[in-house]
C-alpha cells in the first residue's frame, strides 16, 4: 500500500480510537468529596505522617494537608489521588486560575491548583510563613 494512502489512515485511525474513548469514559473521573475521604487517602500513603489539617479547594480536586512535618498535598490525577508532602523547600506563585506551588522536585516539578479569589488569599496565608 502506498505511504500517501497508509499514514493518513493510520492517523485518522488513532484519532478516532481516542474520540471513542473519551466519548465512552471507561473510568470516572475521580473527585474529593469530603476531608474524611481526604484524610483516608492520605493515612493510606502516608500513614507516618497523621494529617492535623485538610484545606478541600472549591473545585475538589486538590486538598492542603497540615501534618507534624510539614505540608502536604493531595490532588487528582485522572482517575487516582496523588499524594506529596512538601518536605523541601518549595516556591508559590499566584497562576490564571488559581496558585502554582513550584516543588523543586523532578517527579512533580510545579503543582497548579484551581482556587477562587477567596481561596487563594486563604491558602497563601496558610503557606506563605513556612516558605
Amino acid at each position: 500500500m502506498p505511504l500517501e494512502i497508509l499514514l493518513p489512515m493510520v492517523v485518522i485511525g488513532i484519532i478516532c480510537i481516542v474520540l471513542l474513548i473519551h466519548w465512552m469514559r471507561p473510568t470516572p473521573e475521580f473527585r474529593l468529596e469530603d476531608r474524611k475521604q481526604v484524610a483516608d487517602i492520605w493515612a493510606h500513603r502516608n500513614p507516618e505522617n497523621t494529617a492535623s489539617t485538610i484545606h478541600l479547594n472549591g473545585a475538589r480536586s486538590h486538598a492542603l494537608i497540615e501534618t507534624a512535618q510539614g505540608f502536604g498535598l493531595v490532588w487528582v490525577f485522572g482517575a487516582d489521588p496523588v499524594t506529596r508532602l512538601l518536605d523541601q523547600p518549595f516556591e508559590l506563585e499566584a497562576s490564571g486560575s488559581g496558585l502554582r506551588i513550584l516543588t523543586h522536585d523532578f517527579t512533580a516539578p510545579r503543582v497548579d491548583i484551581v482556587l477562587d479569589t477567596a481561596e487563594i488569599t486563604r491558602w497563601s496565608d496558610i503557606l506563605r510563613p513556612k516558605l
